[in-house]
């Protein structure tokens, strides 16, 4: 990807709403090798971005917000992050060890992170170099999911939204103070929580190991992942049609939801209203969660944070009716 104009990453120096700018995404592994002393946090997009980002970050004063065009990656970041991390640790072992048996080929190149804080970073390194596309990162999303259920793992799909940033290597975790360090697959069965968060008191150029060869399975594995993905586009786009077709005064955001999605700073309000809407028209919770689940998978939402929206909003428009039932009643 190097040879092609597709080296545009966004990242941050400081705390995730700080300003993003625009770099060559080859940053990440001057970051690995401990080639930056910056210590504090900093991002990078998870994405690698060609010419349609700087065109759409000129004309959109400086933001990323809205971005819809072609990307790709070198590097698949599985994210793994648990309330008890032990658990954690248990998944991110369960997860590489899926890695290694379905590819052989990473044997030693594996990277795995520690995020300093409750959670675990595995990059699976897609050696096919799969094209940037429009849709890169849903097809990502698609393939990281089977490869997690294979591995009985829940993971963090929110990492795949277009826009979303990763915090680099050797920087500190913002509320912890401990850095993301780099774990070897053998001390990651080997060792404890306690002597992780030891080991991340202290950063290391210790560099993102390659396989540097095409792997035949995961290129075949990716294959499956487009077509599955391509196939789940052309069923939600039978129910939006079905569903638009049924109500033509339904909602301009929960049209354009089901159609275009919805950018980032929008996305809880936008599935709270539509899952409350639909309850207003007499839609069963089951109906709503149909519905409105996968769209907002769709935009980046984790599958607790969609869940908690649809059910707020359907709880508020119940809470609502229910006023304004006992309200005419009382009159």
């Amino acid at each position: 990807m190097s040879d092609t104009p597709f080296h545009v990453g966004t990242y941050v120096s400081g705390a995730t709403a700080s300003p993003r700018i625009l770099v060559r995404h080859s940053i990440l592994n001057a970051y690995a090798d401990g080639d930056f002393t910056n210590d504090r946090e900093a991002y990078l997009s998870h994405f690698v971005f060609g010419p349609e980002m700087r065109e759409h970050y000129r004309t959109n004063r400086n933001s990323v917000a809205g971005f819809a065009g072609p990307c790709c990656c070198r590097y698949l970041v599985f994210d793994i992050d648990r309330a008890n991390p032990d658990e954690a640790l248990a998944d991110a072992r369960k997860l590489s060890q899926t890695i290694l048996q379905r590819y052989p080929e990473f044997e030693g190149r594996i990277p795995i992170y520690f995020s300093g804080g409750k959670g675990f970073h595995i990059l699976v390194e897609l050696t096919h170099e799969p094209p940037p596309v429009v849709g890169f990162p849903q097809v990502a999303r698609t393939f990281a999911e089977i490869l997690a259920d294979s591995a009985g793992v829940k993971i963090d799909t929110g990492i795949y939204d277009v826009n979303r940033i990763v915090r680099l290597p050797n920087t500190r975790h913002p509320r912890t103070g401990l850095f993301k360090r780099r774990i070897e697959f053998e001390m990651l069965f080997m060792r404890d929580m306690d002597a992780f968060r030891e080991s991340a008191k202290r950063t290391s150029g210790d560099g993102i190991p390659t396989v540097r060869q095409p792997v035949k399975q995961l290129a075949e594995d990716w294959q499956v992942a487009e077509r599955e993905t391509a196939r789940k586009a052309t069923d939600r786009a039978a129910v939006r049609r079905d569903f638009g077709s049924t109500d033509a005064r339904a909602p301009k955001y929960l049209i354009d939801l089901f159609r275009f999605g919805v950018l980032e700073g929008e996305r809880h309000q936008v599935i709270f209203r539509s899952a409350a809407w639909l309850t207003e028209q007499g839609a069963p919770a089951s109906l709503c969660m149909a519905l409105i689940t996968e769209p907002a998978l769709d935009v980046g939402l984790t599958p607790n944070d969609a869940e908690r929206q649809i059910r707020c909003g359907i709880e508020h428009a119940r809470k609502q009716g229910q006023q304004r039932t006992e309200g005419g009643q009382s009159e």
